[in-house]
């Protein structure tokens, strides 16, 4: 008997519930996707925000450490907040989320977060202004409370002509003591940082009265440059001897040992050899570092930027330790200043000249010397 054909083949009873079902199925799998979609595009906005913000710090001066500093703030914000403080729109508020941030965290220096704030938040009109009395400092403005040897934050409420109301949020009771000799640091991208010396009058539970008694310090100077042309004089340091005292033995009494010619022919076949096989170049005549004058394509409070003359090879920069470069300003002082020498990468005709014994009174006459003439922010490599 074939037990196929007495087989009976029942098929499933379709009931309508099914329908319903699969309809279920469909609706949770475009939930699932939409919902996919959303996190994805939310989290590549996000990703766009940090680029584009990054992007703005980097315009504003900011550099490889407090790019740093800013992503660990990033870092530690919530999505729904990264994606509302980044936003071009919201610089407020995101200069408030950064000062909260900064009061709890103590991973940084005082100093370097006021000057994290000035370079994001100052606006274009006085990103170069200098302090010379509390009419520059503007309200809201981030400082930073120094006196003990420590710095704490704080920021300016209000002012008058020799005295600014601090917030008191953040600043320890140690330094809330009237009387207590301070300074108040405040920083400009265009100049650097400056330190007003005064004192704590009084406080309340509202601030801290700051009383300036007019003294400003430097601290901290940001770095000038000129990019109009500057004659050099660069010189081999220390300078060669005149003349150099040469030691001759009287050639009539040389001895012609067996050993000294096997020496002498052994240096005449190398030379021999060297020469069949076209390697001239070991034959060269190696120049000797002189004296050169040349003009500086970028000079700073550091070092120059300049390019060698015609008729002195670049290769003396490393035959030469030490070189002395002099130079002066119309109407101003002549400097002489030994740096080292050493290439760019940015470019290979550009050549710099790094400073290494110019103390910090040079620095500070040749950094006003660059400022009254017009400096710009220091770019030399």
């Amino acid at each position: 008997m074939n037990f196929i054909a007495q087989v009976v083949w029942i098929f499933p009873k379709f009931d309508t519930i099914y329908l319903f079902y699969i309809f279920l199925m469909g609706v949770a799998a475009f939930i699932y996707v939409k919902v996919m979609n959303y996190l994805q595009n939310k989290q590549t906005s996000v990703v766009n925000h940090w680029v584009e913000f990054q992007r703005y710090a980097v315009a504003r001066k900011c550099n490889q450490v407090e790019l740093n500093i800013l992503h660990a703030f990033y870092d530690h914000l919530n999505e729904e907040e990264r994606e509302i403080y980044l936003l071009p729109e919201n610089r407020n508020k995101l200069k408030n989320a950064l000062y909260r941030y900064f009061l709890k965290s103590n991973a940084n220096t005082t100093e370097k977060e006021v000057d994290l704030f000035d370079k994001l938040f100052r606006s274009g009109v006085e990103f170069k202004k200098e302090i010379l009395s509390l009419n520059e400092l503007t309200l809201g403005e981030v400082a930073a409370l120094e006196a003990d040897g420590r710095e704490e934050l704080t920021y300016v409420m209000q002012k008058t002509a020799d005295e600014l109301l601090l917030s008191i949020k953040g600043l320890s009771k140690d330094l809330l003591v009237p009387g207590k000799e301070a300074k108040l640091y405040v920083f400009r991208p265009s100049s650097g940082g400056y330190l007003l010396e005064g004192r704590v009058i009084r406080t309340n539970e509202s601030g801290v009265i700051f009383h300036f008694n007019g003294k400003i310090e430097r601290k901290g100077e940001s770095h000038l440059m000129l990019t109009d042309k500057v004659s050099l004089t660069v010189s081999p340091w220390p300078p060669p001897d005149e003349k150099k005292q040469v030691l001759e033995l009287d050639k009539n009494k040389l001895l012609l040992t067996e050993e000294n010619i096997d020496k002498q022919l052994e240096v005449l076949k190398r030379i021999a050899k060297d020469q069949k096989e076209n390697n001239e170049k070991r034959f060269d005549i190696k120049e000797t570092p002189r004296p050169f004058i040349t003009l500086s394509e970028r000079l700073s409070d550091r070092g120059i930027l300049f390019t060698f003359p015609p008729g002195i090879s670049a290769e003396i920069w490393k035959q030469q330790d030490l070189w002395e470069v002099s130079f002066g300003f119309d109407n101003g002082p002549m400097f002489h200043i030994r740096a080292k020498m050493m290439p760019t990468k940015q470019k290979s005709d550009l050549y710099l000249l790094r400073y290494v014994d110019a103390d910090e009174t040079v620095r500070k006459t040749l950094y006003d010397e660059i400022r009254k003439r017009g400096g710009i922010r220091e770019a030399l490599t």
